[in-house]
């Protein structure tokens, strides 16, 4: 491996995580983080702009993510670190230049952080809507905070136990929207086209609920950020991701085909809760409790993998002091981050009572701007791997993406160039908090992290993670 000059400090001060997730955990923290947001959140704005060629713009959104997702697959393999994209652009653009490279890690770190603690408050406020339906004497409002506290102890009590529990709710959730799609495409399995207008806003709507879609895809690098509490990271990060994102994937487009096959895609559109109004015209009454069912686990599994993607990448730059040092601190009994993890779990419950008391408005923008970090993100990280290509040639990982010429990634160049294509159709305002905060961050850099930065190398990190 290629060594970058180290600052020869002390590297074993923040303490050791532990390897606790074998290949099953870390295949249900990836389809768990990524079915809650899109299944239960964009169906009703993303059919809104396809109409009938929902199923289409999931797809579109699939191939991107898939092909995204083999570039994080070889970048993990040379590197399978706690942090994940925080790791690969520091390794990947250091060599170009050094400030460059800690440049892009912040970047992904403050991204990664910054949207995802905001999308577990709204994805909290989902759950806390789905258990009133069960319960109805137990209101939202007091149901969401208590969740995001709860998921948040859950975290702080270990990744073993995290991981069980994880698992075994992504197991129910694949079963019940898995059901919930063949049920609906039985009952009407010609739906989406037998529309007159099977592209009512054309192309272009099919690209914008795409771009909306992303919402549902960008924990695609959630299950990465546990390079570190993963057993047999080379092998097993790389596998979990790309078999987690295929799976959902698969549900997604079944999902998009079925619910226009059962139900009026204007419909759709103006429900708040889009699938229950699939399932309910097909199978009244049962229907709902298999959506309650799923949603519940759903948004559980998300809000987890949402604290441990965000926990884990402020970890990794604390490791480094990039950002304030006591984030990096590991609790020697648990193997768990604590500071970092009760201070994702604090934004995340700010932006949950944010949304029990009303600013929805805040938050749909808030998750725009995930989404644009989501789809600025797979384009960083296609030009990452091709950096590394270039500047790296000599790096032998498990995993090499396909069809090269000269040793270049060829789909990962066509991957990148969607990825920002997309982007082109993210709305205004959240593109404009978007860049603001990349601004922000950049400027926190040279403010804040440049001077303080404690350069953890190859060869420190092979030491820190060695078992």
């Amino acid at each position: 491996m290629n060594l970058q000059t180290s600052t020869n400090h002390p590297v074993t001060g923040t303490g050791k995580l532990s390897r606790g997730l074998g290949f099953v955990d870390l295949w249900s923290v990836g389809v768990g983080a990524l079915i809650g947001g899109g299944i239960f959140t964009v169906i009703g704005p993303a059919v809104a702009q396809a109409g009938p060629a929902l199923f289409v713009a999931f797809l579109i959104a699939g191939v991107i993510a898939i092909l995204s997702s083999l570039s994080y697959k070889e970048l993990a393999s040379n590197w399978p670190y706690e942090g994940a994209s925080y790791a690969y652009s520091k390794f990947a653009f250091t060599p170009i230049h050094k400030d460059l490279g800690r440049l892009m890690a912040l970047w992904c770190s403050g991204l990664y952080f910054l949207s995802f603690a905001f999308a577990a408050g709204a994805v909290n406020l989902g759950f806390a809507g789905y258990f009133n339906f069960l319960f109805p004497s137990l209101s939202p409002t007091l149901v969401a905070p208590v969740v995001s506290i709860a998921i948040t102890g859950l975290l702080l009590i270990g990744i073993k136990t995290t991981g069980k529990v994880n698992t075994i709710f992504s197991i129910i959730q694949v079963i019940a929207l898995f059901a919930i799609a063949i049920i609906t495409i039985f009952h009407n399995p010609t739906g989406p086209f037998m529309h007159s207008d099977f592209l009512p806003n054309g192309w272009t709507g099919v690209f914008a609920a795409t771009a909306l879609i992303a919402f549902g895809q960008m924990q695609v690098e959630a299950v990465l950020t546990l390079g570190e509490e993963a057993k047999k990271p080379r092998r097993n990060l790389p596998l979990a991701q790309v078999s987690a994102l295929v799976t959902v994937v698969v549900l997604y487009c079944l999902t998009g085909f079925g619910v226009v096959s059962a139900a009026d895609p204007s419909a759709l559109a103006a429900s708040t809760a889009p699938l229950s109004l699939a399932v309910e015209t097909v199978l009244p009454g049962v229907g709902a409790v298999l959506i309650a069912i799923a949603a519940l686990t759903a948004t559980g599994t998300s809000t987890v993998g949402c604290l441990l993607g965000s926990s884990r990448m402020i970890f990794a730059a604390a490791r480094e002091k990039a950002v304030p040092g006591f984030l990096g601190k590991v609790n020697p009994k648990t193997h768990v981050p604590v500071a970092a993890t009760v201070f994702t779990g604090i934004i995340a419950l700010g932006t949950t009572l944010m949304s029990t008391m009303g600013y929805g408005q805040a938050i749909s923008i808030a998750v725009g701007a995930a989404v644009f970090a989501n789809w600025l993100m797979m384009g960083l990280m296609n030009i990452a791997l091709i950096v590394v290509r270039v500047k790296q040639p000599h790096l032998k990982p498990l995993f090499r993406y396909p069809v090269n010429i000269k040793n270049i990634p060829v789909l990962a160049i066509v991957a990148a160039i969607a990825s920002f294509w997309i982007l082109t159709y993210i709305q205004p305002i959240p593109l404009l908090i978007g860049i603001s905060w990349l601004v922000l961050i950049t400027a926190f850099y040279f403010i804040y992290s440049r001077k303080r930065w404690e350069y953890l190398d190859e060869r420190d990190m092979e030491y820190i993670t060695k078992d």
